[in-house]
């Protein structure tokens, strides 16, 4: 067999520069046709033993590289799939990326992942750079729960599968977590602990109103009282927009100031809706030296690394994040191969971890 060429081309002598090696030259140094190194590269006709091997010694020798958009514009699929995360800081969605790649990888496909940073214009030009660099289809976890936009983006049926944050405005797939059966599990441990004074604090991510996220996680809860017998009081029951905070402004964000709040109630325990509000709950009962959990009990959704840090270490609701993102790559695969089909909303049920702060 040829030695490689270590150049990544051949160089042209009428100038000196360096050219990529075409299809043709590899052509021209196996002695066979253009249309015979075709076959061989993309495996489309038999071709014999004997010429298979002049044409990969050529190719090997040439450094020939094939031209994927090419190919795939041939074939018509690209074996890319591209995941839009809404803000890669957090964890959470780094384990979806590992499920989706588990699903993925063994079946030739590819990924492609894209952070959004909890701005829905970025959001918008990474779906549709994904779309036109003929991706086969997006798993997306969006900023916001309005994704009507994308109608103006996305032809009808383009293989979509959301995870995370159910969307309004857009028909497709989703993998959400079981948020009201986890967040009712939350709240009644709590309630079982002796603590009937409990708050809600969370971020939520919906344009004009709390996100359905948010909504069916504070359904839990109250479902949670209701079954207890207890009056539920609104005014412990906190969720305020989110943004792209920087780990140092979640510390004050305003989580922190509702907390304050919430103790001026005389609230025994709280739960909160997401991690990023947990951030500033935390570092609220830090710096007014209220113990955990003898001050105020402390459980959130979401189980960050730094939750089993702390001392107390903090109880959480864990969600199946690479399960999550293996089940909306598998559903992702069956709507590209059979795109007329009813869309599916999938729920996953979130594991209870309990530490010692409740």
């Amino acid at each position: 067999m040829n030695r490689p060429n270590n150049d990544s081309g051949s160089r042209n002598p009428a100038n000196g520069k360096f050219r990529k090696p075409t299809m043709k030259d590899v052509a021209e140094a196996s002695g066979v046709s253009v249309t015979t190194v075709s076959h061989v590269i993309n495996g489309t006709r038999y071709v014999s033993p004997e010429v298979t091997d002049k044409v990969k010694n050529a190719v090997e020798s040439l450094n020939f590289k094939t031209n994927p958009i090419a190919r795939n514009l041939r074939s018509g699929e690209s074996r890319v799939i591209g995941f839009v995360v809404s803000n890669l800081e957090h964890y959470f969605y780094v384990n979806i990326a590992k499920g989706i790649k588990k699903a993925i990888n063994a079946l030739g496909y590819q990924l492609i992942l894209m952070d959004s940073a909890e701005n829905k214009d970025i959001e918008t030009k990474n779906i549709e750079s994904l779309y036109l660099r003929g991706t086969d289809g997006i798993v997306i976890s969006p900023t916001t729960t309005d994704c009507g936009c994308l109608k103006d983006i996305l032809p009808p049926e383009f293989p979509l599968v959301f995870v995370d944050r159910q969307p309004v405005s857009y028909q497709a797939d989703c993998v959400l977590l079981n948020n009201v059966g986890a967040s009712y599990e939350a709240t009644r441990h709590l309630l079982h602990k002796g603590y009937t004074r409990i708050g809600f604090i969370s971020f939520h991510f919906g344009e004009t109103g709390i996100d359905p996220t948010i909504t069916e996680r504070i359904a839990g809860y109250k479902q949670a009282y209701r079954e207890a017998g207890l009056p539920v009081d609104e005014n412990f029951i906190r969720a305020v927009p989110g943004a792209s905070f920087s780990p140092a402004e979640l510390l004050r964000a305003e989580p922190y100031a509702l907390m304050g709040n919430l103790l001026g109630a005389q609230v025994q325990a709280v739960l909160c809706g997401n991690s990023l509000a947990a951030v500033g709950v935390y570092q609220y009962l830090k710096n007014a030296s209220i113990a955990i959990p003898a001050g105020v009990a402390l459980i959130t959704f979401d189980d960050d690394l730094w939750l089993s840090m702390t001392t107390p270490r903090i109880s959480a609701v864990a969600q199946p994040a690479e399960s999550i993102g293996f089940t909306a790559a598998k559903q992702l695969l069956k709507r590209i191969q059979a795109k007329a089909r009813t869309y599916k909303t999938l729920r996953l049920d979130a594991e209870l971890i309990f530490r010692e702060s409740c």
